[in-house]
C-alpha cells in the first residue's frame, strides 16, 4: 500500500512539474511577442483542462494583445471568476478586462474591472498598469466634470470648452476624419476617445506627459485645444490602414504631420532651420536614426519627404510602403527610384 501511495505521489508531483513547465513556456513565447503560437499551444491544453486559470489568463492575455477583444473577455472573465485566493492571475485578469471593455465601447465595465484590480492591489505591475490606463482612459475622478460629446467617429472629451466652440472643434475633427481616411480606408476598431484639455499644465500633473499624444492601440488621442487638427488623429487611422510590422520615427511621424492640415511653410522652415545651424540634411541618417533628432526639424523635414513619396510614387505604392517604413523596403516597393528621389529632395532642401 506504501508502494502504491509513493507511486501516486510521485506521478502527481511528475505531472505538476510538467504542467508548470508548459505554462512557463508559454509566458516565455508570450514575453517573445508571438502571440499567435501561444494562442495555437494554449487551446488544445485548454480542452484537456478546462478550469486552469493560468491556461485561461495567458489565451485571454494574448487575445488582447492580438487586439482580439471579444475573443479575449470569455478567458479573462474565467480567470476573474474562478481565482478565489485573489492572486496575481485576478489582477492581471481584472487589468486586461479594463483593456477589453475599453475597446467594446463598454465603458462602465471597463471603469469596474480597473478599480476593481486597483482595490485589488495583488501585485505592483497589474495595479500600476490599471491605474495608468484609468488616467489614460479617462476615469479618474479629475475627469467628472469633462464634457463628453458623441459624433459618428468620435467620443469627445472636453475639459472647459463652451458649447458654441465644441460644435465648432467637433465639426472641423469630423471633416478631417473623412479627408485623412479618405486616404488610408481604415477600419477602426471603435470611435476615437479624443480628450481636449484646456491646460496643459493639467495634463503633465495628471497623464505625466506632454500634449498632445496618441494611443493608436487603444483609439486614444490626448491634446491641447490648440494644437493641429490632425496630426495626432493621422497616428490613430493610420495605424489601422493594414498590418504594420515595422515603424520607424521618420516615417511615421513624417505621415503625421504630412496630413496635419496646419498649412504651415515647411520647405521655408526646414531650409530656415539649416540655414541657421550651417547643418545639411541627409535623408537616410534621419531616416536611420530618428530617435537623436529634435522634433523641431525631423518633423517638419519628414512631413515634406513623406509628401514627396506620395507624389513620386502614388498612394498605392505608399500604403503598401507604410507596412514596414524602413529603407530596405521602400526599395523593394519604390525600385531604384527611391534614391533619385532623395538625392533630388536633398539638393531642394539644402541649396
Amino acid at each position: 500500500m506504501r508502494k502504491i501511495l509513493a507511486s501516486f505521489l510521485i506521478l502527481s508531483g511528475l505531472i505538476s512539474f510538467g504542467q508548470n513547465s508548459t505554462i512557463e513556456d508559454l509566458w516565455m513565447i508570450y514575453d517573445s511577442h508571438d502571440f499567435k503560437s501561444v494562442i495555437s499551444k494554449a487551446k488544445p491544453l485548454l480542452e484537456n483542462d478546462t478550469n486552469n486559470l493560468d491556461l485561461n489568463l495567458v489565451l485571454g492575455r494574448a487575445y488582447t494583445e492580438q487586439g482580439d477583444f471579444t475573443d479575449a473577455v470569455p478567458y479573462l472573465e474565467f480567470t476573474v471568476k474562478n481565482d478565489i485566493y485573489n492572486s496575481s492571475r485576478k489582477a492581471w485578469a481584472l487589468g486586461y478586462l479594463g483593456t477589453c471593455y475599453f475597446m467594446l465601447q463598454k465603458y462602465d465595465d471597463s471603469e469596474k474591472s480597473l478599480n476593481e484590480c486597483i482595490r485589488l492591489n495583488s501585485t505592483k505591475n497589474a495595479t500600476n498598469n490599471a491605474y495608468a490606463n484609468s488616467l489614460l482612459f479617462g476615469f479618474h475622478e479629475f475627469y467628472e466634470n469633462w464634457e463628453i460629446v458623441e459624433t459618428d467617429n468620435f467620443r469627445f472629451h472636453f475639459q472647459n470648452m463652451n458649447a458654441a466652440e465644441i460644435v465648432k472643434y467637433t465639426s472641423v475633427r469630423e471633416q478631417a476624419y473623412k479627408e485623412i481616411n479618405g486616404f488610408f480606408k481604415s477600419t477602426l476598431p471603435k470611435k476615437i476617445d479624443f480628450y481636449v484639455w484646456n491646460s496643459k499644465d493639467d495634463a503633465k500633473r495628471i497623464l505625466g506627459a506632454d500634449l498632445g499624444f496618441s494611443k493608436p492601440n487603444f483609439c486614444i488621442v490626448h491634446t491641447h485645444y490648440q494644437q493641429t487638427i490632425g496630426h495626432e488623429m493621422t497616428h490613430v487611422i493610420s495605424n489601422y490602414t493594414s498590418e504594420i510590422t515595422n515603424k520607424t520615427r521618420f516615417i511615421n511621424e513624417g505621415t503625421a504631420v504630412c496630413f496635419d492640415q496646419s498649412n504651415q511653410d515647411r520647405l521655408k522652415l526646414v531650409k530656415d532651420w539649416i540655414s541657421t545651424n550651417n547643418k545639411p540634411v541627409a535623408v537616410k541618417d534621419y531616416w536611420a536614426m530618428g530617435e537623436k533628432y529634435a522634433e523641431e526639424i525631423l518633423y517638419r523635414l519628414s512631413g515634406l519627404f513623406v509628401k514627396e513619396l506620395i507624389d513620386n510614387f502614388g498612394k498605392d505604392k505608399f500604403l503598401e510602403f507604410f507596412k514596414n517604413q524602413t529603407y530596405e523596403y521602400g526599395k523593394f516597393v519604390f525600385g531604384d527610384k527611391l534614391d533619385t528621389v532623395i538625392q533630388e529632395f536633398e539638393i531642394k532642401i539644402n541649396t
